[in-house]
């Protein structure tokens, strides 16, 4: 017996090793070219490459009798190998043999695929290269195999193409010439079946393309086009055929544009771009389009392939998204993103010029009583009609833009001076006087116009911005319906209230804020048992400073909703003490700001579960809220007044009567108390207005079920006036300023009666003097 490890050539006669295909005879050599040629022909036909295969194994079979053919290639990741044509071989064998892992025990395909080298083993029973398979040699009768590698044009082994015989012997010259050529063959098939897939890829996706698609000689004549660029265009093939592609051309681009794109291609074989076509019908439409030379293989060019796709509709939708990103859609106006970037060319420009911008900051006074009153369809034919007459005040070189809400902003260029900034303001403010007719209902508003110069009062955009809100929010300081140009003292205050909102973050836990108390005050009985809560801050180097100061601030910072759960924590262990040292119902009052309601946070919850915790009977803590807050009233804010209503806490509206308002929210909400403002109280005498005003409220709100509270009461007329109108509860200096709670407490114990409706000022007739104790009025003194 051979050795197993011997090489596949030393199987053979030493006569037939190198056999070449001279040495067959006459009759063997034209069988093989006349086969040769038949397949060649099958293959130049385009015929199916497995029916091409069938048939060079059927030739290999006819002409190695008792012999059966395959051709096994590898799967696509290159590590398996599958039967591709075996037409003569069971299908159970076919089976078995896909999947087979080439190797060293993985019988002639496996071998000849690892070693790359024809295999011819002639024992399939004994030779070890069948260790792997040798029961299908077995269980079919193989008793020898010749295996050939079929490789691509670059070497790379495909797969094998086999023949197995039913007796045991090893292939003579003609045999190894017969695998070779068949081999060969199937190579070429393959290559060509994968040109062919590819060619006919190419002329499915030429057909198919979305994109327009030209092809012209070197002389740039049309040649072929695709239907997509029939359609698009309008030319059917036939018409362009033969033309050049200029009778595309819409005139839009000069000659220098189209020497361009020719010096592009020349030198680096392309170009791309947008550009505008002319259809059949003669509309314009623009398109991106990629010309691409075609070359040779000796870098001479035989075709241009040109690319293009209808971009329309892109511009178009384009178009729509820059103009909802830059203009307001209400007004048509440039909005904030538009108004950024023209003030900025502007500014530099101006610079550049030595020339000065203006801005304009535009708030319309009591807008939001036009919403309130005819509704937010009302309010934007306002706002388009204000947008209007905004830019029939300035010139067309000028920006007239939208903020947002009611706020518009103005940038004049190149003026001649500040007195015609004052002109255009002035011609501004006296245009928005004017009526607004809108629908069947006239509306009157006025703006407040706050006026910043480059590069006079800053430089940057950032810094413009601020000063003309500074200045607008003192035009509505001085009464509205009026211009102001900023002011250095307004950048102090502005500063100013930077370090307030800075020191304020810290005010809670450096124990600066403080409760105080004020009274209120049994007008029938003249006895107390309510309070309300007054926050206070000292500051530890400035002294107190006005809650008309910080609270804002506290808003602005959203630190209000922090500050507010302290004041009412604070309030509701107050009312504890003193609900079980003085009064059982003993009431505290507590101010809740509409920014509180805005904010989505746990506080309402926490109040509720604070009170229950601490097991304060209802009634005990009642919220007083503005009339604003009910006017601008969401699902939020109502679910969180019944909130507090569920959970037994009492609601009271602050200075009731300096809203804007038909008064239906006190159907809607549960209301326990109307607090009249101090503002009516002051000058209410026996036959005054304001008397009559009071006398109203105190009647409409009884014949509700809702109390009222008089704030502001500083003479004992006013009280009796007050009492007699059926007032319930009063307060104010005239019973007691706001005060700490030990002071608080020791008034209570100094005893507190119904004889005397001032238990608070020790027998004094005159407001008591509060200086140590009043808060900053003014940002200024803070």
């Amino acid at each position: 017996m051979r050795s197993n490890e011997q090489s596949p050539a030393q199987d053979l006669p030493k006569q037939t090793r190198q056999q070449d295909f001279l040495d067959l005879t006459v009759q063997e050599q034209t069988r093989i070219l006349q086969q040769q040629q038949d397949i060649l022909n099958r293959v130049a036909q385009g015929h199916d490459a497995i029916s091409i295969c069938e048939q060079i194994c059927l030739f290999g079979e006819l002409l190695v009798p008792n012999s059966a053919a395959s051709i096994m290639l590898f799967d696509e990741a290159g590590l398996t190998l599958n039967v591709f044509a075996a037409p003569s071989v069971p299908e159970e064998v076919v089976r078995l043999l896909n999947g087979l892992r080439p190797g060293p025990g993985a019988g002639s395909c496996g071998n000849a695929v690892y070693r790359q080298q024809p295999v011819y083993v002639r024992n399939t029973l004994t030779d070890s290269r069948w260790q792997d398979i040798r029961h299908l040699a077995e269980a079919f009768n193989i008793c020898a195999c010749w295996s050939v590698p079929i490789r691509a044009k670059n070497g790379k082994v495909l797969g094998s193409f086999a023949l197995s015989s039913f007796e045991h012997r090893l292939p003579n010259a003609f045999h190894q010439k017969l695998l070779e050529l068949a081999a060969n063959l199937v190579s070429i098939v393959l290559v060509q079946q994968r040109t062919n897939d590819q060619l006919f890829l190419a002329g499915k996706v030429f057909e198919n393309s979305m994109d327009g698609i030209l092809i012209t000689d070197p002389s740039r004549q049309i040649i072929s086009v695709n239907r997509a660029f029939s359609d698009i265009t309008g030319y059917p093939a036939e018409e362009v055929i033969g033309k050049n592609p200029s009778l595309l051309s819409s005139g839009r681009q000069d000659s220098e544009f189209y020497n361009n794109m020719s010096h592009a291609i020349r030198t680096a074989g392309s170009w791309r771009g947008e550009i505008w076509n002319k259809r059949k019908d003669g509309k314009h439409f623009p398109i991106w389009l990629s010309i691409n030379g075609i070359y040779d293989k000796n870098g001479n060019i035989t075709h241009y392939l040109g690319i293009f796709s209808d971009i329309s509709e892109i511009k178009r939708l384009d178009h729509i998204i820059w103009k909802q990103a830059n203009f307001d859609y209400v007004t048509g106006l440039p909005n904030r993103n538009m108004f950024h970037e023209r003030l900025d060319q502007d500014l530099k420009k101006a610079q550049r010029k030595g020339e000065q911008v203006a801005i304009f900051f535009i708030d319309l006074d009591h807008f939001k009583e036009i919403n309130d009153s005819w509704g937010h369809g009302m309010g934007d034919l306002l706002l388009k009609e204000a947008a209007q007459r905004l830019r029939e005040s300035v010139r067309e070189t000028d920006t007239v833009a939208r903020l947002g809400g009611d706020e518009f902003t103005v940038i004049i260029n190149d003026f001649e001076n500040e007195r015609s900034i004052g002109r255009i303001a002035q011609n501004i403010l006296d245009k928005l006087a004017m009526p607004f007719y809108l629908e069947h209902e006239m509306a009157y508003i006025s703006a407040s116009i706050g006026i910043t110069l480059f590069p006079d009062d800053a430089a940057s955009i950032e810094a413009l911005l601020k000063n003309a809100d500074h200045a607008m929010y003192a035009a509505k300081n001085e009464g509205r319906n009026r211009f102001h140009y900023f002011t250095p003292a307004m950048q102090a205050a502005a500063e100013l209230r930077r370090r307030i909102a800075n020191d304020l973050r810290t005010a809670i836990a450096g124990n600066q804020l403080q409760l105080y108390y004020q009274p209120i005050v049994d007008l029938a009985s003249g006895s107390i048992h309510k309070a309300e809560a007054l926050l206070r801050w000292r500051h530890p180097e400035k002294g107190f400073i006005s809650p008309e100061v910080f609270v804002p601030i506290a808003e602005e910072t959203r630190m209000i909703v922090e500050i507010g759960d302290w004041v009412f924590r604070q309030a509701a262990k107050q009312v504890a003490v003193w609900q079980a040292a003085y009064h059982r119902d003993f009431q505290i009052s507590v101010n809740k700001s509409p920014v509180q309601f805005l904010i989505e946070n746990r506080a309402k919850s926490s109040w509720i579960e604070y009170l229950r915790e601490h097991q304060l009977g209802e009634h005990s803590i009642v919220v007083e809220i503005t009339e604003s807050l009910l006017l601008d009233a969401n699902d939020r804010v109502t679910k969180r007044l019944l909130e507090f209503r569920d959970a037994g806490i009492e609601v009271a509206i602050d200075d009731f009567g300096t809203g804007y308002s038909s008064l239906s929210y006190l159907k809607k909400f549960d209301i326990d108390y109307l607090k009249i403002d101090k503002s009516f109280v002051h000058n209410i005498t026996p036959q005054s207005n304001d008397m009559v005003l009071c006398d109203a409220i105190i009647s409409m709100a009884h014949r509700l079920g809702i109390k009222v509270i008089a704030e502001g009461v500083e003479t004992e007329a006013q009280r009796d006036l007050l009492a007699a109108a059926g007032c319930d509860y009063a307060q104010g200096y005239y019973f007691s300023r706001p005060i700490s709670a030990p002071e608080f407490e020791a008034s209570l114990l100094d005893g507190a009666s119904a004889e005397d409706s001032r238990p608070f000022q020790n027998g004094s007739e005159k407001r008591p003097d509060a200086d140590s104790l009043k808060p900053s009025t003014s940002l200024e003194e803070a």
